[in-house]
């Protein structure tokens, strides 16, 4: 991988931490997200939920436990994304950690301004459990680079 490849590898995190940011903030400004709306023909839901936990609220009676466990993992996650920046090939298990990386960095972001995530979309299922689910950009790309990252995180791949 070239020096270009390198940069745009690179730019994965920053550019998932912005994007989500920009939107929170949109989310947070405006009145139209307090009650849930439809968006792209009714296949979204955009509303604004406040998580104080992890995942699905878990864990969130204890905040600072849910920061710290995240702080940690994030190192975690810049650690091995900064020792495997520089090596050769491997692009898939690069761009899974900088998705990783970029959507980590922009909830915990959140946990240490805000005291909490900003979640702005749901599915509208015709479960209810499943249409109290809500979450963002961030949470997406955690999960997308979760996937890459079993399928190409391992060795030889």
């Amino acid at each position: 991988m070239g020096n270009f490849g390198k940069k745009v590898i690179l730019a994965i995190p920053f550019a998932v931490f912005g994007a989500d940011g920009i939107i929170k903030h949109y989310v947070e400004k405006k009145e139209e997200f307090d009650v849930p709306r439809e968006a792209f023909s009714g296949r979204l839901l955009l509303r604004r939920h406040y998580n104080r936990g992890a995942a699905f609220g878990i864990g969130a009676g204890k905040p600072a436990f849910v920061t710290a466990v995240q702080g940690v993992l994030l190192s975690v996650s810049a650690a091995c994304f900064a020792a495997l920046l520089p090596k050769r090939g491997r692009i898939g298990l690069k761009a899974a950690l900088g998705l990783i990386l970029g959507g980590g960095a922009s909830n915990f972001y959140d946990r240490l301004k805000r005291k909490h995530v900003v979640d702005y979309v749901s599915i509208p299922a015709r479960w209810n459990f499943a249409r109290r689910i809500v979450f963002n950009l961030s949470d997406v790309c955690i999960l997308c680079g979760s996937l890459l990252l079993a399928v190409f995180g391992r060795k030889g791949k």
